[in-house]
């Protein structure tokens, strides 16, 4: 170790601090080594990072302890739940909570990783989630909207109107949306029993046409849910 390192005194990861790696990361005063291949065949902002020259007589940056990469806004646990995602020793059995999974998400949102980014959703969706935080989190996460037509018409047709912090969660779009789509059902023939009195599918027509959603392939519906502690 350089006794002039920015980096002494860290401590290393118990787990993710692997011996084979190539790749540097400080995040959260905690040391990670890992494998510079996953780093750089998905995330555009990683390969900005690893394939940028080297100064006259210096070392790639990331390619020891002595000129880590730091990572910021993002904490030891939050970072190893995302190696996760690359070192799981059950392949694809994927078993994690819907709050690891959004971390998952937000990190691979963040640092442009699709792959992890689909993996993210695509457990979710067999996850339970309230619809509020599903729709807050897939906008935030730009996850494909036709997924959320499920939520938004459940939210439309509900009984209680959108409360005051939920409004301020969804944001004023979508709550204008969603009034919006509460009005256009109770115009309609059945307007004595509207919202709540519609079929689902005539509801869910309603949403894709005010939030102007194409209809979602029926692989992309939510085929099996279980139920776990809010987000």
């Amino acid at each position: 170790m350089n006794p002039g390192s920015p980096y002494g005194g860290l401590r290393r990861h118990e787990e993710y601090y692997i011996s084979t790696g190539d790749l540097h990361l400080v995040v959260d005063h905690t040391r990670f080594r890992v494998h510079r291949y996953f780093y750089e065949r998905e995330s555009e902002f990683f390969r900005r990072i690893l394939l940028a020259p080297a100064s006259p007589g210096a070392t790639r940056q990331g390619a020891s302890d002595d000129n880590a990469i730091q990572l910021d806004y993002v904490t030891s646990d939050e970072f190893a739940k995302f190696n996760w995602v690359f070192y799981n020793p059950k392949y694809s059995l994927y078993d994690k909570s819907a709050k690891d999974w959004q971390i998952i998400l937000r990190l691979a949102y963040r640092w442009g990783f699709p792959d992890v980014h689909e993996l993210a959703v695509r457990e979710l969706d067999k996850i339970y989630v309230p619809d509020i935080d599903r729709v807050v989190m897939y906008q935030d996460y730009e996850v494909d909207r036709r997924k959320l037509v499920p939520c938004y018409a459940a939210l439309a047709e509900r009984a209680d109107p959108i409360t005051l912090d939920e409004g301020e969660r969804l944001g004023l779009s979508t709550v204008i949306m969603l009034a919006q789509a509460r009005e256009l059902a109770r115009a309609g023939p059945q307007r004595e029993l509207a919202p709540a009195g519609l079929r689902r599918d005539e509801m869910e027509e309603i949403v894709k046409d005010v939030f102007d959603i194409e209809a979602p392939p029926v692989d992309m519906l939510y085929p099996q849910a279980y139920e776990v502690s809010l987000l």
